[in-house]
C-alpha cells in the first residue's frame, strides 16, 4: 500500500513539474547567417549525428526526431519516485524564423520518463465511475486494474541545457560552412588562409 501511495505522490509531482517547465520549452539564438536554407539544411545535418529525424519541413521551418529513449540509474531513495530515476526519452523539436535579415533558431528538446507504474497505481485505487478526473494519459487504453499494453509516459519538463548545446552546434557549423561556400572551388582552407594573408599585406 506504501509503494502505491508513493507511485502516485510521485505522479503528481511529476504533472507539477511539467506545468512549470513548460514556459521554458523553447530556447532560442540568432544565427550567423541570413541564407534560410543554408541555417535550415544544417540544423538537418546537426540534429541527424544525434537523433533519429523524424519529420522535416522546410516551408515551415520545422524538424522533429523521434523520441529517444535512455535510462538513468536509480538511486533507491524517494529521488525515484519523483522520476530521477528509470527510463527516460528526448524529442527535440527545432524551428526558425527571422528578425529582420536574422534568421533566429530555435530549440526545444521535450523530456518524459516512463510512469506505467503510476498509470497502473492510479488506476487501481480509482473508481471507474471518476476515471475522467485522472489526466487522460494515465487511463487512456487501460482497463482498471490491468497493465497497459504499451509504456505511459509523461511530460517532465525540458532540457533546456542541452537545446542550447545543440544551438551552439548549429551555430558553428553555419559558420563552418558559410565560410566554406565562400572559398573559391578547389582552394584548400591552408591556401585560402595564405591567399587572405597576401591580400592583407598589399
Amino acid at each position: 500500500m506504501m509503494k502505491r501511495v508513493l507511485w502516485v505522490l510521485g505522479f503528481v509531482v511529476t504533472v507539477a513539474g511539467c506545468r512549470v517547465g513548460a514556459s521554458r520549452a523553447w530556447q532560442r539564438s540568432p544565427m550567423p547567417s541570413h541564407d534560410r536554407q543554408h541555417v535550415f539544411e544544417a540544423a538537418r545535418e546537426v540534429l541527424s549525428e544525434h537523433f533519429e529525424v523524424a519529420d522535416t519541413n522546410f516551408v515551415r521551418g520545422t524538424i522533429e526526431t523521434r523520441p529517444q529513449v535512455f535510462d538513468r540509474r536509480r538511486s533507491g531513495t524517494l529521488a525515484d519516485v519523483r522520476g530521477a530515476g528509470g527510463r527516460w526519452r528526448r524529442t527535440v523539436s527545432f524551428e526558425m524564423d527571422r528578425d529582420g535579415l536574422t534568421v533566429v533558431a530555435a530549440v526545444s528538446v521535450r523530456l518524459q520518463r516512463e510512469a506505467t507504474e503510476a498509470a497502473v497505481a492510479m488506476t487501481e485505487t480509482a473508481r471507474p465511475d471518476r476515471l475522467d478526473e485522472l489526466p487522460p494519459s494515465t487511463h487512456g487504453g487501460v482497463r482498471v486494474g490491468r497493465r497497459p499494453t504499451t509504456p505511459v509516459w509523461m511530460d517532465v519538463g525540458y532540457d533546456d541545457a542541452l537545446a542550447r548545446e545543440l544551438l551552439g552546434t548549429l551555430a558553428e557549423r553555419v559558420r563552418v560552412r558559410r565560410q566554406g561556400d565562400a572559398m573559391p572551388q578547389g582552394q584548400s582552407p591552408r591556401d585560402a588562409a595564405e591567399e587572405a594573408r597576401r591580400i592583407g599585406a598589399r
